[in-house]
């Protein structure tokens, strides 16, 4: 961008042509693009500055002897210009801030992969496999609202004046600082949270609901209902961990499906049943090795086709 068209931005004296061309050049790289303007500001004052102070000491001498009128004007030239950068700069900044902030960023984690990001505000969200998340690029100043499908894990950074809201198809969780697990799957319709730290507030269907620690919330007929979370374990899946206490085998199937990319077809005449509703599975030793340690607690056999990746359950 020329120096000029730059000059030009920040004392107003632009064609429209040039606003917009300044706009667009600024919102490619904001860092970038600021330390350009203040290097072109720095040097038009610089220059004014020489001009008034800068000139031989007799040459100031008989200036200010004749009259102060010129200095007065390029002092307030300096002033006035000075202002119109400020301004010009801020005006950029507000344009520059709401353009990003309205955008709206989507991630989504392929099937058999876990993935951690980190937000503008710097707070960090693991995403498990499938899930989705919708963010701003940058939080506007009233809140920082995302929007979840699947199964995601929040290390929320605390900012006492910009609530942190994760909104589902089932419910809003409203927190302050705090790390919580969110599982929102609306094709099995279920929603679940446990708070690990902090405390939140979950909205749904006209009912809210506040969590402490170790606490659940589950979406059931239409209802909110809080227990106390009966297996930390269970939402470990952040560490490669996945517990099987308290889940049926058609759940662990489901998650399975996620976590492995793979698909179930069920042979049997009924669904197996887990006899013993504990114990943990290491994700990352694959889903042949899941099933053989499943094989412990249920009556069922299996059959793993590679090529298609489908598994029938017999």
């Amino acid at each position: 961008m020329q120096e000029e068209i730059i000059y030009r931005y920040l004392v107003g004296e632009c064609t429209r042509e040039e606003e917009l061309a300044v706009k667009e050049w600024y919102a490619e790289n904001p860092g970038e693009r600021q330390r350009e303007i203040d290097r072109v500001r720095f040097l038009f004052e610089s220059m004014l500055i020489h001009h008034t102070v800068g000139r031989p000491a007799a040459a100031r001498t008989a200036g200010r002897t004749l009259s102060l009128r010129p200095v007065v004007r390029r002092l307030m030239r300096v002033a006035a210009v000075a202002a119109l950068v400020v301004g010009g700069m801020y005006a950029t900044h507000e344009y520059v801030y709401r353009e990003i902030s309205g955008r709206t960023m989507t991630f989504e984690v392929p099937a058999g992969q876990r993935i951690g990001i980190d937000l503008a505000d710097g707070t960090h969200v693991w995403l498990n496999s499938g899930s989705r998340i919708e963010y701003p690029a940058v939080f506007g100043r009233g809140s920082r609202r995302v929007k979840v499908s699947g199964e995601a894990m929040f290390d929320v950074t605390h900012d006492a004046r910009r609530p942190f809201v994760v909104e589902t198809y089932a419910s809003t969780v409203e927190v302050l600082g705090t790390k919580f697990n969110v599982e929102a799957d609306e094709a099995a319709d279920r929603f679940s949270a446990t708070l690990l730290r902090g405390r939140v507030k979950v909205s749904a269907q006209g009912q809210e609901v506040y969590l402490n620690p170790d606490q659940t919330v589950d979406l059931i007929d239409g209802n909110l209902v809080v227990t106390r979370t009966e297996d930390p374990a269970g939402v470990l899946w952040t560490e490669g961990i996945l517990s099987m206490k308290g889940v049926s085998f058609e759940e662990l199937m489901c998650k399975f499906e996620k976590l492995y990319d793979v698909r179930f077809v069920y042979e049997c005449k009924t669904m197996p049943v887990v006899e013993f509703a504990s114990g943990k599975i290491r994700i990352a030793d694959g889903i042949d090795h899941a099933l053989k340690v499943l094989q412990h607690v249920a009556a069922f056999t299996y059959e793993h086709d590679e090529e298609s990746n489908v598994i029938y359950i017999r």
